[in-house]
């Protein structure tokens, strides 16, 4: 009966009814407009190899353990390679008639072998677990993506940091002149952040590599299917055990959401130094003409425009991270077809991210730092103050508060007759009227920028050797972040492999076992 019904729905032949595979239970098919507003064709592109991956995978373990005849499991899996290989070349793209790429998947399978065997292939799987996993499985692959580009963004800045430990410029608290530090330690901030980025990416990328098949619709299956055969043929770390849960978490994207927006974060704020640096009133950095755009009315003009889109188009990703917030925010427990916006949000967030992280190493090897200016900049601005402070106590016994004021009032005076401590003699008066007695050689050690820079040598401190102690930490934990990545790609490249090897070499199967024996010798 059920065979009949499935070749009168092939052939047309039936004047009404629903022409989908789930359709059974329908006497017309879903409104058109409906069905246009639904398709999620589009974004399923994106993971149409990992779809057909998963298919792979599944349909090998339904033939191992007897839940399909080894014979027809054998043939929907050289099926969906040869579908997958086709694919890849182009010679096919994912139809309209469908809901999504695992109905359309399906449907070739069922064109091509007919519903006795074609029929098989959804065997023990519901879309519930099917369309979590191909975006765990799109997802991971974006993420290992966005890493490696990244490792690349961290080399720029500790590459260019090595260069610079004696060369001093102005750091900034509330856009305001603060303290000397190196540009080697402005560069090498930066790479301290990234590292941590791509601490989290890891740690998102652990998060979705759990698999959810087998979980079924809801409530696992009733049938003997092997969880740990599939997760080793799709490279995950570990099975998402629980159904009801695996069903329905997306943290997997919420945390990837999360490690998105923190690192974009980081690059418009790099963005906005550079675009204010940049400019006239600060000359501390040339951007390379790479980097900029001109005018279409003024000559003159060379705007920073990539680096306004770098920062501008965090108002996107944050937005897509809260869309993802917001979508799971009010959904019960189990499947609901709100899930399937979490593809069209993680190709969306990982698009902008990823094509953003790509730009940033030639940024930085580019973007020419004017040392002359960023040098100067600091005797014009007081920076040295905290220093004069300190000398103060540590010298002279000067209570803290009280050298604060003592230094305190001489800024002050300077700044009201629009001198700074380049007057020398001033500065001296001024500490001898304070009962402070010193040389002028002391003088000049506390007010010299670059002299005080080299002097904080403390953990984490701008002198030069603390800031090469801290890079030669940061390329180390660089070295460990890129062999935790190869690891991680190295396992799903194996993965993806082995079950494409499977596939290649299943046809001559004939029982279970013959499948089993030949897993064991590939897996």
């Amino acid at each position: 009966m059920l065979r009949a019904s499935f070749r009168a729905l092939q052939s047309a032949a039936k004047p009404t009814g629903s022409t989908k595979l789930w359709g059974g239970r329908f006497q017309k098919d879903v409104d058109p407009r409906v069905f246009a507003w639904t398709d999620s064709i589009p974004v399923d592109r994106h993971m149409a190899v990992e779809d057909m991956w998963g298919s792979i995978a599944h349909n090998i373990m339904l033939g191992q353990q007897k839940i399909v005849p080894a014979k027809d499991s054998a043939k929907i899996v050289q099926t969906l390679l040869n579908l997958q290989n086709e694919y890849v070349a182009g010679k096919w793209q994912l139809g309209t008639k469908q809901d999504d790429v695992h109905m359309d998947v399906e449907s070739h399978v069922i064109e091509r072998l007919g519903i006795d065997v074609g029929g098989r292939m959804h065997t023990c799987r519901s879309r519930n677990d099917q369309v979590v996993l191909g975006s765990k499985l799109m997802t991971r692959r974006n993420i290992n993506v966005l890493r490696e580009k990244l490792t690349k963004a961290v080399d720029a800045f500790l590459i260019r940091s090595k260069d610079h430990l004696d060369d001093v410029m102005v750091s900034y608290t509330h856009v305001q002149h603060a303290q000397p530090i190196s540009v080697a330690y402005w560069l090498s901030h930066y790479a301290a952040i990234l590292l941590r980025d791509l601490e989290r990416l890891k740690r998102a990328y652990d998060i979705t590599d759990e698999n959810p098949l087998g979980s079924g619709a809801i409530a696992g299956n009733s049938l003997p299917i092997n969880r740990e055969l599939t997760t080793k043929l799709m490279g995950f770390q570990k099975i998402h055990e629980h159904g009801l849960d695996a069903t329905s978490a997306r943290d997997f994207m919420l945390d990837t959401c999360h490690a998105v927006t923190a690192l974009q974060t980081t690059w418009s704020r790099l963005a906005e130094e550079l675009i204010l640096w940049s400019s006239y009133e600060f000359r501390s950095v040339t951007l390379d003409d790479g980097f900029a755009m001109g005018s279409s009315m003024k000559p003159q003009k060379k705007n920073p425009g990539p680096l306004e889109l770098l920062r501008g188009r965090s108002g996107r990703i944050h937005g897509l991270h809260m869309a993802a917030l917001t979508m799971m925010k009010g959904l019960p427990s189990g499947y609901n077809r709100d899930f399937h916006e979490d593809k069209e949000i993680l190709v969306e967030i990982m698009a902008l991210i990823t094509g953003a992280t790509d730009i940033v190493p030639p940024l930085i090897e580019t973007t020419k730092l004017n040392l002359p200016r960023l040098a100067e900049l600091p005797d014009f601005s007081f920076a040295t103050a905290t220093q004069l402070a300190n000398f103060l106590v540590s010298e002279h016994n000067v209570p803290f508060r009280a050298a604060h004021h003592i230094v305190g009032s001489l800024v002050g005076e300077l700044s009201r007759a629009g001198k700074d401590f380049r007057e020398r003699d001033y500065c001296m008066a001024h500490m001898k009227k304070n009962n402070i007695k010193c040389t002028m050689a002391e003088l000049n050690a506390v007010l010299d920028p670059k002299l005080v820079m080299q002097q904080y040598n403390s953990l984490g401190g701008t002198g030069p050797k603390a800031v090469a102690a801290m890079l030669e930490k940061f390329n180390a934990q660089l070295a460990q972040q890129k062999q935790v990545l190869k690891q991680d790609q190295d396992r799903l490249k194996k993965a993806y492999d082995t079950s494409r090897k499977i596939a290649e070499n299943i046809g001559s199967v004939q029982t279970a076992e013959d499948i089993k024996a030949l897993v064991q010798k590939h897996l």
